[in-house]
């Protein structure tokens, strides 16, 4: 990596920046809790700091005036949305995640593994064909099409749920006018259809129904970001290759090290519901916290060396999947699919020589995944 290349200009160019980890350790070593005056936020870039918040009972997933995006409020795509585990707080969100904790504890990891791995081999036939199939967003389709079919069994239409989850998500982005909105709902009525004959239902309950279906949207980004970063740290890092082939039980370790270092999730947001203070500052009500977990994962005070990427650490913390109450769920699944891809690519022929060749990366804009895009 370029060592003059400049730093980022803010906590939400270092998502797209090329090598954002010196900056968030520097915010974390610094500038633990600050506020931005350009950004208008607070921001959490310490571990002790990102801690705080996410286990404050007054700092809440979404702001008290709009628990809903206004432009899906009043639609069945809004309806799916204010249902979800990860967009409420209280005794509801309590109850509902202990379903979907419940759901994902019934699930066969080694059955998943297997899945990860057919997949790979399908989409990610051969060294020849990997610029090809990166270009179309492999690393989006082998994660998504592993977690539809271990939720949806094995002729579950992944394709369809692709574009669905593509039609849901676009309808919360900027710029989602009421065509997309339209899009939306149909989409998420498709979803609610698919996952009601879902093994894993729990109920024919809508919330949990709509939880469910949520687990492709809430693992669509962020495991394509971890397969994309995990392709991306082992052309970074050639020594590696020769050894994770030699050595398989040494790619899960690598993988969470992916997660620590190029975090897929780099930050997550609160919104301050009452006043209170924090870390030595008075917070009011309406304030807003962008907390930076990829700082976090980097934090010196935290974790010796935070800047190398070393697969030997023991019990390394992550930050990756937030924490408190609202910690993602889905940690096992992401680690399980991105290890078994990795796994398959490191048993190519060819594959060292490609990954030689993968040159420089750009990234998706997002307000908070990290997932590179491959070009020719």
């Amino acid at each position: 990596m370029d060592i003059t290349l400049a730093p980022p200009a803010d906590p939400l160019q270092a998502i797209v920046h090329a090598d954002p980890v010196p900056y968030y350790a520097t915010l974390a070593a610094t500038r633990p809790f600050f506020f931005d005056a350009a950004l208008g936020w607070w921001v959490a870039a310490s571990a002790d700091a990102v801690d705080a918040v996410l286990n404050s009972a007054a700092c809440r997933v979404r702001p008290a005036e709009e628990p809903v995006p206004k432009v899906v409020a009043a639609s069945p795509t809004g309806a799916f949305f204010g249902r979800l585990v990860r967009q409420i707080d209280g005794p509801d969100h309590d109850a509902r995640k202990a379903t979907v904790m419940a759901a994902l504890g019934r699930l066969d990891v080694a059955a998943l593994a297997n899945r990860a791995h057919q997949q790979a081999q399908a989409t990610l036939p051969d060294a020849t064909a990997l610029d090809a199939a990166l270009r179309t967003d492999a690393h989006f389709r082998v994660p998504l099409a592993t977690i539809a079919q271990t939720l949806l069994a094995d002729q579950a239409d992944t394709h369809a749920c692709q574009s669905d989850i593509t039609a849901y998500l676009a309808a919360l982005g900027p710029g989602a006018n009421a065509s997309t909105v339209e899009r939306a709902d149909a989409a998420v009525g498709r979803l609610q259809q698919r996952f009601a004959d879902s093994p894993f239902a729990a109920s024919d309950d809508d919330a949990d129904i709509s939880n469910l279906a949520a687990l492709l949207a809430q693992t669509y980004d962020a495991c394509a970001g971890l397969l994309g970063n995990s392709i991306v740290t082992l052309a970074r890092h050639p020594e590696l290759v020769e050894r994770l082939h030699a050595a398989p039980e040494s790619i899960e370790p690598f993988v969470r090290e992916v997660l620590r270092l190029d975090a897929p999730v780099q930050n997550t947001r609160r919104f301050v519901a009452h006043d209170t203070d924090l870390l030595g500052q008075p917070l009011r009500a309406g304030d807003r916290i962008l907390v930076l977990l990829a700082a976090a994962n980097v934090d010196a005070a935290v974790t010796p060396n935070p800047l190398r990427f070393d697969i030997d650490r023991t019990q390394p913390r992550l930050w990756t999947f937030g924490g408190g109450a609202h910690r993602c769920p889905a940690e096992t699944l992401a680690v399980v699919i991105a290890r078994e891809t990795v796994q398959h690519l490191l048993r190519l022929p060819g594959i060292a020589r490609w990954l030689a060749n993968l040159g420089e990366i750009a990234y998706r804009p997002s307000p908070n995944a990290r997932i590179p895009v491959f070009q020719a």
